[in-house]
C-alpha cells in the first residue's frame, strides 16, 4: 500500500467520540431490552459479533446521546484489549447501540473512504503497529488520550474504485476463513466421543 497517497484519520473522520464515563452505565442500570451495550466481546473480529448483549433503556440511551454508534461506524477499545477494531454492518440486528466505557468510535466520511477500508488497514500488522503505537502498558492497558490520538494516525488512501476492490478481495478472504472455521466446529461437534475404559 506504500504506493497509495497518505492521509490522516482526521482527515477523513466526520466524528470520533468516546464511549460514556463508567458511572453512567453500571449493572444496576441493565434491563431484560432495549438499546445493546456494545463491549469488548463484541470486536473479536472485522464486524461486530452479536451473539449476546446487556441493555439499557432507550430514554438511558437518550441522555448518552454522543456514545451511541450506528451501522457503519467503527468501534475500537482504548482499555483492556487493545487493539480491538470492528465494524457496524449494514444487516446488523438493532438500528442503533451504545458504547461501554472501554471503546470509543470512529464514523467515516463515505465520500472519501469506506469504513470497510479502514478496518482491514487497522488489522494489518502495519496497522496494529500504528494503533498500539501510544498504548501504556503500566497497570491495565490504555491508549493515552484515544480520541486525539486516533486522528494522528496516517493511513494509506487509495481512490474510492481502488478501495471498493481491495474490500471485496478481503472479504472474499475473510469469508472463506470463516466457513472453513464454522466447517471445523460442526465437525468436531459431530464427531462421537470416544470413552476409555480403566
Amino acid at each position: 500500500m506504500n504506493n497509495f497517497k497518505q492521509c490522516k484519520i482526521s482527515d477523513i473522520a466526520n466524528k470520533i467520540a468516546m464511549g460514556p464515563f463508567g458511572s453512567n452505565i453500571k449493572v444496576s442500570t441493565f434491563v431484560e431490552s432495549g438499546v445493546p451495550v456494545i463491549s469488548g466481546m463484541h470486536l473479536k473480529g472485522f464486524y461486530l459479533s452479536e451473539e449476546s448483549f446487556n441493555y439499557i433503556t432507550k430514554e438511558h440511551a437518550d441522555r448518552l446521546k454522543n456514545s451511541i454508534v450506528y451501522p457503519g461506524d467503527i468501534i475500537f477499545t482504548h482499555a483492556g484489549n487493545v487493539g480491538q477494531v470492528a465494524m457496524i454492518p449494514a444487516h446488523c440486528h438493532y438500528p442503533y447501540y451504545m458504547l461501554s466505557q472501554r471503546q470509543f468510535y470512529l464514523r467515516c466520511d463515505k465520500e472519501k473512504v469506506f469504513p470497510e477500508f479502514i478496518v482491514y488497514y487497522l488489522h494489518s500488522h502495519e496497522g496494529q503497529g500504528k494503533l498500539l503505537a501510544n498504548v501504556s502498558q503500566v497497570g491495565v492497558p490504555s491508549i493515552a488520550q484515544p480520541s486525539s490520538f486516533l486522528k494522528t494516525i496516517e493511513i494509506p488512501l487509495p481512490s474510492i474504485p481502488e478501495q471498493k476492490k481491495i474490500i471485496s478481495i478481503l472479504d472474499s478472504i475473510s469469508n472463506k476463513i470463516e466457513l472453513n472455521i464454522q466447517t471445523k466446529i460442526w465437525r468436531h461437534r459431530r464427531r462421537p466421543s470416544s470413552s476409555h475404559g480403566s
